[in-house]
């Protein structure tokens, strides 16, 4: 230890930032020359995970008192994780000092987790104006937003806010703090059926409009009261949308830049989604469609050029429609992942067309592009196979097609490799194609 301590304060401090907060608060008892090093951490991460009640209320009066101490001229990160505390323990006021201070040095990176305040925690109107501030991630209920009108936050790149609640005095909250962020790249907002309580129609409308946004991700579970979601992000490179709901109406405006979609929703009108998102190279699609025959499909004559990767969950009944329509308009389509998902094990459901007949002709992807095929959860039905051996027979380029089973019993093992020795010897047209079964 004596040999360390001859090393300079920065290079110590290197060293003390690889460690978590409260061991590099621990070292201060190895001797003089350590007792105050750990003050100019520029990094504080406070976490409550497995800490007893005298441990939590030491924590308290520590950061009571060494806080307003701390000798680092900058704060660049600080991060507050208090969840399940008994209650009592730290107050709203007590999360509100705290907050004040690492914003008064500068904080690049504010991220508070909290779930164990018992009653919602209101930030400083000073967090909305500092022009520091990077990356802002605020989760839990007990986060209550109230943006004020001179809110501008003219740094900040990343905006996560995950289940807070917005204030009922003020239903601009979440309009205004995406509109105070000129520069916001990346934003993850996920909604909860409480988080707003007031009766204002401002709020049942979710309005995304940010220029410079390049990653946007969306949760709205089922229980959230709105009437439309509106989404403007014409340099957005990444949109992640997983709502529950279809009674609210979208409207997607420009996506010109759109590189990777994941979807999982349901769609009133598919046809104006598909069409906002037709420059994308990867897309992933979980929908349920709200029609029937030819409804459920999008506009004949939509191209996805760009597009080399789609993986589909067959959990709706129009999945194999849209199956047979993205075959037809991808020409360059290099991967076809079928993936059921983990929770709609229990949704899957049989192909509703047969490829061979719903399709005029062999689409072009098939016959000079597609080199990866995959179907994970198939259960083995003559609908499957069938659509499996349409893929082997027609994909000329095609180097691996896997197949993974649903888990099966003994008494269903005798009937999957039947099934598999059927595509064994099916036609294919690629000669190098590798068959992976499991």
């Amino acid at each position: 230890m004596d040999k360390i301590s001859q090393f300079p304060d920065e290079l110590l401090l290197k060293v003390l930032q690889f460690l978590p907060t409260r061991t590099a608060v621990s070292t201060s008892v190895l001797s003089k020359r350590w007792e105050f090093l750990w003050m100019w951490l520029p990094k504080l991460d406070y976490d409550n995970t497995d800490q007893s009640s005298s441990e939590l209320q030491r924590l308290r009066a520590f950061l009571h008192l060494n806080l307003p101490l701390h000798r680092a001229p900058a704060i660049e990160i600080f991060r507050l994780k208090f969840i399940n505390i008994p209650t009592g323990i730290f107050k709203p006021k007590d999360i509100k000092l705290w907050v004040v201070i690492a914003l008064s040095r500068c904080v690049r990176e504010l991220s508070l987790n909290l779930r164990c305040m018992c009653r919602a925690t209101s930030l400083p109107s000073s967090l909305y104006i500092c022009k520091s501030l990077v990356v802002l991630n605020l989760i839990g209920d007990e986060i209550s937003v109230d943006v004020p009108r001179t809110a501008s936050l003219p740094s900040l790149k990343t905006l996560l806010l995950r289940r807070v609640v917005y204030s009922h005095l003020n239903e601009n909250s979440l309009h205004r703090l995406l509109s105070c962020c000129p520069v916001l790249e990346d934003l993850v907002l996920e909604r909860c059926s409480m988080d707003y309580m007031g009766e204002s129609e401002i709020f049942r409308t979710v309005n995304v409009t940010i220029p410079s946004l390049q990653r946007l991700v969306l949760k709205i579970p089922r229980d959230v009261d709105m009437d439309e979601l509106v989404v403007n992000t014409p340099s957005l490179k990444y949109f992640k949308l997983v709502t529950e709901e279809d009674s609210y109406s979208y409207d997607f405006q420009d996506m010109s830049k759109l590189e990777v979609a994941d979807i999982e929703t349901t769609f009133p009108d598919i046809n104006k989604f598909v069409t906002s998102i037709t420059s994308v190279e990867r897309l992933s699609l979980c929908v349920r469609v709200n029609a029937e025959e030819e409804e459920a499909l999008y506009s004949e004559g939509i191209v996805f050029n760009q597009l080399e990767n789609l993986k589909l969950c067959p959990c709706d009944a129009n999945w194999s429609k849209l199956l047979a329509r993205f075959l037809e308009n991808s020409p360059n389509l290099r991967v076809l992942d079928i993936d059921l998902n983990d929770d709609h094990k229990d949704s899957c459901v049989d192909p509703l067309v047969c490829l061979e007949n719903q399709l005029n002709y062999v689409p072009e992807c098939l016959r000079s592009s597609l080199e990866t095929f995959k179907w994970t959860g198939i259960h083995g039905s003559q609908k499957e196979i069938e659509l499996v051996k349409y893929i082997l027979r027609y994909a000329c380029c095609l180097k691996t097609a896997t197949i993974l089973f649903q888990s099966t019993t003994p008494e269903t093992e005798d009937k999957r490799k039947t099934m598999i020795q059927e595509l064994l010897l099916s036609s294919q047209s690629s000669t190098t194609c590798q068959l992976v079964f499991d």
